[in-house]
C-alpha cells in the first residue's frame, strides 16, 4: 500500500508533459493567496485573520496557558475539550484551566461519547499549518480529530510561528499535507452562513467564535 509521502512524491516527479497543462505555480504572477514580498508571515497572517472575524493574540510559549484559558473565561466557556495536536502546549492549558475551574477532557474521549461531545463550550486545538495569505489555519484528523476544530461555539487554536506557511503554494507543493490523515480542513474565521435571506450569521455549521493564538518562536 503506497502511503501518503509516496503518493504525493510521485505526483511531483511526474514529468511536465503528462499532466493535464496547468500552470506552472513556480512562475505564477502574484496572487492574494501569496504572500507579498517583504511581507512578515505572522503580521499577514493575523491581518488576515482578523479580516475574517478571528480573534488574535500574539504570546510567547510561557504565556499559552495563561492566554488561552483567558480567552475560554471570558466566552463563559465551562467544558473544554483538548486535541492531540496541542502538544507541547497540552499540559500548561490543562493546568490553568483547572486551576481556573473548568472542566478538562481529551477530545479522543469526548467525541466516542455523543452527549458528552454536544456539550462542549470549547475545544483548544493546535494545527497542522497556518496559511498566512489567507488568515487560515489548517487542521487535520491525524491531530485535531475530523471535529475537533469545528463541534464546539467556541474554538481556539494554538500556532507556533514556524508552522505558518506564505501561501496556499507553499501548503501544497510542500510535505505538510502528508501528515493530515484522512482528512484535512482550511478554516477561516468563525462558521458563518448567509443562506437565509441574506443574513449573515455567525456559528451556524460550526464555531460562532474563533481565536488564534500565535506562538512567537523562542
Amino acid at each position: 500500500m503506497t502511503d501518503r509521502a509516496s503518493f504525493l512524491a510521485a505526483i511531483r516527479s511526474t514529468p511536465r508533459g503528462s499532466d493535464p497543462g496547468l500552470l506552472d505555480r513556480s512562475v505564477a504572477p502574484d496572487a492574494p493567496t501569496q504572500l507579498r514580498d517583504g511581507e512578515h508571515r505572522a503580521d499577514r497572517l493575523q491581518a488576515e485573520a482578523e479580516s475574517v472575524s478571528t480573534v488574535v493574540h500574539r504570546v510567547v510559549a510561557t504565556e499559552v496557558g495563561a492566554t488561552v484559558v483567558g480567552v475560554l473565561v471570558a466566552a463563559g466557556a465551562q467544558r473544554i475539550a483538548l486535541t492531540e495536536d496541542l502538544a507541547p502546549f497540552a499540559d500548561a492549558v490543562r493546568e490553568a484551566a483547572t486551576t481556573a475551574g473548568l472542566s478538562v477532557v481529551g477530545y479522543a474521549e469526548a467525541a466516542s461519547k455523543r452527549a458528552q461531545a454536544g456539550a462542549l463550550d470549547a475545544t483548544v486545538t493546535g494545527c497542522l499549518a497556518a496559511v498566512a495569505a489567507t488568515g487560515s489555519i489548517v487542521t487535520a484528523a491525524s491531530g485535531a480529530g475530523r471535529a475537533g476544530a469545528l463541534i464546539a461555539p467556541n474554538h481556539v487554536c494554538v500556532v507556533r510561528d514556524d508552522q505558518i506557511v506564505d501561501g496556499l503554494h507553499e501548503l501544497f507543493d510542500g510535505d505538510v499535507l502528508a501528515e493530515a490523515g484522512s482528512i484535512f480542513a482550511l478554516q477561516s474565521g468563525p462558521s458563518r452562513s448567509a443562506d437565509i435571506e441574506k443574513v449573515l450569521i455567525l456559528g451556524v455549521h460550526g464555531p460562532g467564535n474563533a481565536h488564534v493564538v500565535i506562538v512567537a518562536p523562542d
